[in-house]
């Protein structure tokens, strides 16, 4: 659609959906199914596995690993919901609020599994 910008390297499955006013960093890997809506912001070497849905005003810093059938709510335009750098998202986790760098979150609504 309109305004897709995507960084050398992307691997996009097939059946992947992208909609309007996203930027995807390098090296970015959807697997198949996954979606991202708009406005979204993606980082480098984010990976998404199979039907990631990504919804609009989202954004993921680098490193990211979001597992298999995730749902990433959506954000505000003026208050993006992000997840940090190096985050990863569990298999089949509902993420309604940011997630901290190097946090690991699992489950619904998802949760932090980190020690502290």
């Amino acid at each position: 659609m309109d305004d897709v910008l995507i960084g050398e390297g992307a691997c996009l499955s097939r059946f992947v959906t992208l909609t309007s006013n996203i930027k995807i960093g390098a090296c970015f890997h959807a697997n198949l199914y996954s979606y991202v809506e708009h406005d979204c912001f993606i980082g480098d070497y984010v990976t998404f596995a199979p039907r990631v849905m990504c919804n609009d005003n989202v954004h993921i810093e680098d490193h990211a690993y979001i597992g298999a059938g995730a749902v990433i709510r959506q954000g505000d335009p003026d208050n993006p919901l992000v997840i940090g750098k190096g985050a990863v998202v569990g298999m089949g986790a509902v993420v309604t609020r940011d997630v901290p760098s190097g946090i690991t979150v699992v489950g619904n609504p998802a949760k932090s599994i980190n020690a502290g």
